[in-house]
């Protein structure tokens, strides 16, 4: 009985002792495990794909690839990684300069002031002499209050293409501008039996470059970029 007794703790101790030397292998393994962090490249993330060892960070080839796009091949002696243009940091950038927000807001309303203004002139020329009693006044308000349009746009003009614009935006003024001078001067010409033909101003070459050159600056604002046209000269 005895002799059963000492053969059971002898076969125990070395499976007692393996036991213990394997919780040591397991413990210091986990101790020493490599440890992993996530990957971010352009915002996109991939967890746990980078192990750190020895104070140096590796990543698998292929998840790299993916995470970028990019295309990954393997050939003897080397790996061959095709990072499209555009992920590997090589942003396309816009040719055409853009507006600042506040100089495109102020420009689209002083284009609807000169249009009032420009309606106003054409009400004028319909009305012909019948106009003169009221017409310096009321075409005195429409021109101020495009005037007035014109001072804010040229506040908010902050950028190259803002001041760039702000000129064809003056161009545009002191055109309408010289056609309300010839208009008025044309009506206080008549005598009280006259009118203007209306089909004159429809061939004004001044008025058709006048009409092209807001339609022109009107989508150019809205566009937001700056762009040019020979009617706002």
């Amino acid at each position: 009985m005895v002799d059963q007794i000492m053969n059971r703790v002898l076969c125990f101790r070395p499976a007692t002792a393996l036991g213990l030397f394997l919780i040591l292998v397991v413990a210091t393994f986990a101790q020493n495990a490599p440890k992993k962090k996530i990957l971010v490249v352009n915002g996109r993330t991939a967890d746990e794909v980078v192990v750190q060892i020895d104070g140096h960070s590796y990543v698998d080839v292929e998840t790299l690839a993916r995470i970028m796009n990019a295309t990954v091949s393997f050939e003897p002696g080397s790996v061959m990684l095709t990072v499209p243009a555009i992920e590997a940091g090589t942003k396309t950038e816009r040719t055409a300069p853009e507006f600042s927000k506040d100089f495109a807001r102020a420009g689209i309303s002083q284009l609807a002031e000169m249009r009032e203004w420009k309606s106003a002139i054409a009400s004028a020329i319909r009305s012909g002499v019948a106009a003169s009693n009221w017409l310096g006044p009321w075409l005195h308000d429409h021109r101020f209050r495009a005037e007035e349009s014109l001072s804010q746009t040229s506040l908010a003009a902050k950028t190259e293409s803002d001041h760039r614009a702000l000129q064809l935006l003056k161009n545009e003024f002191t055109n309408l501008g010289e056609w309300d001078n010839n208009t008025q001067a044309t009506i206080h010409s008549l005598n009280a039996e006259q009118t203007i033909n209306p089909g004159m101003a429809q061939n004004d070459p001044l008025l058709a470059k006048i009409s092209e050159c807001r339609n022109f600056l009107d989508a150019m604002l809205v566009g937001g970029e700056f762009a040019d046209s020979p009617s706002c000269h």
